[in-house]
């Protein structure tokens, strides 16, 4: 931490109470251990491929319908509320998933994880957002560079704690599939009840309206609100869209690195070592975002955290030296690590106060549909080959990087309460 406090306020925000605590409830949240034995798993308890994909649908399908109720419920109740749900859901979830069988319990499961997925998407970026000092040293003409880095230290955790998970899990999963599931379920539930170390929010919101005296916020002030910026801040849906594409592209070599692996003369042995250190890449390409954006510019370094995964994506069919082939996946996971912590601030910046996570969920539901409709391509493109694999994913993030800076620096921040004019 000292050494990244030299260039970005990392030490600032570990001082702040709700970053310290939903920092280490991402990081807790994404050590999965089965990650690594998930196909075996599944098949030792009945599915075969296509009931496995089909499970996913369910969890997609759940966060649609889900998101914007909970989003809703969070900006009504507080976010602390639904974030404890949600994770509660989710070890719900994972209990079934560890101790049954059969295509329906685990549907069961699933559709609860999607449910707790949408309770916590967008109300934990909301209360991150909403945690940041509004006043007094921290503040004094530092917000941008604050949320920025307070969105890459949650993305920097979820990496963490993804290695963490790989590195122990191949162990626990050699040993028993079922094992690595059960063991999965310890942090999580760890990072459930750490929820409850959450200082409520509220406060700011609560002495505005005594201010004004006005009512608490109903669902049609919320709804409107969210409304209002879809409609009045099209580059924000744009920019939202964006992020989708380019998440679906990069998220795509986590499915792809295991031919272009073996094209490339690599043994399955390796597999999850390169991609832990793929991802330990990504931890640390995370927390450089601030001082990127910083020196190249907000509009610079998103098209760069999609050319340059692009470019590796095309040089990926001609990778046929072991060294390379590593070499260029792991670029591929890594610098995209920019876009998501600069996209939630911009994102944050133009929405109002009050109506944070219900925004950010009608906003999600439209990502959603967008990647209902992407990742299908993607699968089609990888049935034509890898030849074709990585040159279509690589045109694709280049055209997006392209396309990215039109979308930047073209909001007004819209700073007064929803319903009130």
């Amino acid at each position: 931490m000292p050494f990244f406090a030299r260039f970005v306020p990392y030490r600032e925000l570990w001082s702040l109470h709700n970053i310290r605590w939903l920092v280490l409830i991402r990081f807790l949240a994404n050590i999965i251990f089965y990650s690594t034995v998930i196909v075996q798993y599944e098949s030792s308890r009945g599915l075969n491929f296509t009931e496995m994909f089909m499970l996913e649908s369910i969890i997609a399908l759940a966060a649609l319908v889900f998101n914007l109720p909970t989003g809703i419920l969070a900006d009504q109740l507080g976010y602390k509320g639904v974030l404890f749900l949600g994770y509660g859901l989710c070890v719900v979830s994972v209990a079934i998933f560890a101790f049954t069988y059969g295509f329906w319990w685990f549907a069961l499961g699933d559709l609860l994880f999607g449910a707790g997925i949408a309770s916590i998407s967008g109300c934990e970026d909301a209360l991150m957002y909403e945690s940041l000092p509004s006043e007094g040293p921290l503040a004094s003409g530092r917000v941008t560079e604050l949320a920025t880095a307070a969105f890459a230290l949650l993305n920097a955790a979820s990496s963490a704690g993804f290695v963490s998970g790989l590195c122990v899990g191949s162990f626990i999963g050699a040993r028993s599939p079922a094992l690595a599931v059960i063991a999965s379920i310890i942090p999580l539930a760890l990072a459930w009840m750490m929820t409850l170390k959450l200082h409520p929010i509220g406060r700011r919101e609560s002495q505005l309206h005594d201010r004004l005296k006005v009512a608490p916020l109903g669902a049609g002030d919320l709804l409107r609100s969210a409304t209002r910026v879809v409609r009045e801040q099209p580059a924000a849906v744009g920019l939202s869209l964006f992020s989708s594409a380019a998440f679906a592209l990069v998220q795509a070599i986590f499915w792809y690195n295991q031919p272009y692996f073996t094209r490339a003369g690599i043994t399955i042995a390796w597999f999850g070592p390169i991609m832990a250190v793929a991802v330990g890449l990504q931890m640390l390409v995370t927390l450089t975002t601030p001082r990127v954006k910083q020196r190249l510019g907000q509009a610079t370094a998103l098209a760069l955290s999609c050319i340059l995964p692009g470019i590796a994506y095309m040089l990926l069919p001609v990778a046929r030296v072991p060294a390379l082939a590593a070499v260029l996946v792991a670029t591929v996971a890594s610098v995209q690590a920019w876009r998501q912590p600069i996209v939630n601030d911009e994102l944050n910046r133009c929405i109002a106060d009050g109506a944070r996570a219900t925004t950010l969920s009608v906003l999600s539901v439209l990502v959603t549909l967008a990647g209902v409709v992407l990742n299908p391509l993607i699968g089609h493109v990888g049935d034509l080959g890898l030849d074709v694999t990585g040159v279509s994913l690589g045109l694709s993030l280049i055209l997006l990087g392209c396309v990215v800076p039109l979308l930047t620096g073209k909001r007004a921040r819209l700073s007064e309460p929803p319903g009130i004019d």
